[in-house]
Protein backbone atom coordinates (compact mmCIF):
# COMPACT_ATOMS: atom_id res chain seq x y z
CA UNK A 1 0.00 0.00 0.00
CA UNK A 2 2.91 2.24 0.92
CA UNK A 3 4.43 1.62 -2.36
CA UNK A 4 0.89 2.73 -3.94
CA UNK A 5 1.01 5.82 -2.74
CA UNK A 6 4.61 6.86 -2.94
CA UNK A 7 4.04 6.14 -6.69
CA UNK A 8 0.77 8.37 -6.27
CA UNK A 9 2.71 11.49 -4.63
CA UNK A 10 5.50 11.34 -7.37
CA UNK A 11 2.88 10.90 -10.13
CA UNK A 12 0.83 14.18 -8.86
CA UNK A 13 4.37 16.17 -8.06
CA UNK A 14 5.58 15.05 -11.95
CA UNK A 15 2.51 15.81 -13.58
CA UNK A 16 1.13 19.25 -11.93
CA UNK A 17 3.43 21.65 -13.11
CA UNK A 18 2.21 20.43 -16.59
CA UNK A 19 -1.19 21.73 -15.76
CA UNK A 20 -0.48 24.76 -13.41
CA UNK A 21 1.33 28.09 -14.62
CA UNK A 22 2.67 30.14 -12.49
CA UNK A 23 1.03 33.92 -12.57
CA UNK A 24 4.85 35.22 -12.52
CA UNK A 25 6.24 33.64 -15.17
CA UNK A 26 7.31 35.26 -18.35
CA UNK A 27 4.72 34.31 -21.30
CA UNK A 28 6.78 33.76 -24.43
CA UNK A 29 4.32 36.31 -26.47
CA UNK A 30 6.45 39.22 -24.46
CA UNK A 31 9.67 38.75 -26.78
CA UNK A 32 7.56 40.08 -29.32
CA UNK A 33 7.57 43.50 -27.54
CA UNK A 34 4.39 45.08 -28.68
CA UNK A 35 4.51 47.47 -25.67
CA UNK A 36 6.20 48.93 -23.06
CA UNK A 37 5.12 46.50 -20.25
CA UNK A 38 6.12 43.65 -22.70
CA UNK A 39 9.84 44.37 -22.26
CA UNK A 40 9.65 45.46 -18.20
CA UNK A 41 8.07 42.03 -17.86
CA UNK A 42 11.14 40.75 -19.45
CA UNK A 43 13.45 42.64 -17.26
CA UNK A 44 11.62 41.63 -14.45
CA UNK A 45 12.16 37.72 -14.77
CA UNK A 46 13.15 36.09 -11.63
CA UNK A 47 15.60 33.43 -11.56
CA UNK A 48 12.87 30.50 -10.59
CA UNK A 49 11.02 31.36 -13.74
CA UNK A 50 11.56 29.28 -17.08
CA UNK A 51 12.09 31.95 -19.33
CA UNK A 52 14.52 33.36 -17.03
CA UNK A 53 17.80 33.13 -18.79
CA UNK A 54 15.93 34.11 -22.28
CA UNK A 55 14.29 37.17 -20.98
CA UNK A 56 17.29 38.71 -19.46
CA UNK A 57 19.65 38.60 -21.96
CA UNK A 58 16.73 39.60 -23.94
CA UNK A 59 16.52 42.29 -21.95
CA UNK A 60 20.29 43.39 -21.64
CA UNK A 61 20.09 42.90 -25.43
CA UNK A 62 17.76 45.28 -26.37
CA UNK A 63 19.45 47.92 -23.50
CA UNK A 64 22.84 47.31 -25.37
CA UNK A 65 21.40 47.60 -28.63
CA UNK A 66 19.35 50.93 -27.73
CA UNK A 67 22.32 52.62 -26.41
CA UNK A 68 24.78 51.68 -28.98
CA UNK A 69 22.30 52.81 -31.68
CA UNK A 70 22.52 56.25 -29.64
CA UNK A 71 26.39 56.40 -29.15
CA UNK A 72 26.60 55.78 -33.27
CA UNK A 73 24.28 58.93 -33.45
CA UNK A 74 26.19 60.84 -31.03
CA UNK A 75 29.09 60.35 -34.43
CA UNK A 76 27.15 62.00 -36.59
CA UNK A 77 27.53 65.67 -37.94
CA UNK A 78 24.77 68.37 -35.62
CA UNK A 79 23.41 65.50 -33.20
CA UNK A 80 23.16 66.33 -29.52
CA UNK A 81 22.56 63.63 -27.42
CA UNK A 82 19.76 62.96 -25.91
CA UNK A 83 20.82 61.28 -22.55
CA UNK A 84 24.46 60.61 -21.19
CA UNK A 85 25.44 57.88 -19.18
CA UNK A 86 27.49 58.63 -16.08
CA UNK A 87 30.55 56.98 -16.47
CA UNK A 88 29.54 54.88 -12.80
CA UNK A 89 26.54 53.34 -14.22
CA UNK A 90 26.23 49.69 -15.14
CA UNK A 91 24.47 48.11 -17.30
CA UNK A 92 22.15 46.05 -14.59
CA UNK A 93 21.66 49.46 -12.87
CA UNK A 94 20.12 51.29 -15.70
CA UNK A 95 17.80 48.49 -16.59
CA UNK A 96 16.91 48.24 -12.65
CA UNK A 97 16.11 51.71 -12.64
CA UNK A 98 13.80 51.64 -16.13
CA UNK A 99 12.23 48.75 -14.36
CA UNK A 100 11.53 50.87 -11.26
CA UNK A 101 10.42 54.14 -13.54
CA UNK A 102 7.98 52.26 -15.56
CA UNK A 103 5.85 50.02 -12.38
CA UNK A 104 5.63 53.99 -11.13
CA UNK A 105 4.17 55.04 -14.39
CA UNK A 106 1.87 52.24 -15.22
CA UNK A 107 0.23 54.97 -17.76
CA UNK A 108 3.43 54.19 -19.89
CA UNK A 109 2.40 50.09 -20.65
CA UNK A 110 0.76 50.27 -23.73
CA UNK A 111 3.07 52.81 -24.97
CA UNK A 112 5.74 52.19 -27.44
CA UNK A 113 8.55 50.84 -25.86
CA UNK A 114 11.21 53.30 -27.36
CA UNK A 115 9.04 55.92 -26.48
CA UNK A 116 9.03 55.02 -23.06
CA UNK A 117 12.84 54.42 -22.79
CA UNK A 118 13.98 57.62 -24.33
CA UNK A 119 11.52 59.04 -22.00
CA UNK A 120 13.35 57.30 -18.89
CA UNK A 121 16.78 58.17 -20.17
CA UNK A 122 16.01 61.91 -21.07
CA UNK A 123 14.74 61.97 -17.29
CA UNK A 124 16.94 59.71 -15.25
CA UNK A 125 20.62 60.75 -17.08
CA UNK A 126 20.37 64.24 -18.57
CA UNK A 127 23.29 65.45 -20.18
CA UNK A 128 24.82 68.20 -18.67
CA UNK A 129 24.61 71.92 -20.44
CA UNK A 130 27.90 72.95 -22.43
CA UNK A 131 29.49 75.99 -21.39
CA UNK A 132 29.70 78.34 -24.43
Amino acid sequence: MKLIQSFCCYGLMVIAPIFVEPAWAVDPVDFQIRNNADLVALCSAQPNEPNYVAAIHFCHGFGVGFSRYHEALKEGKGFEPLFCFPETVTRTQALTEYVSYSKAHPEYDKESVGDVVIKFLVESYPCKAKVK
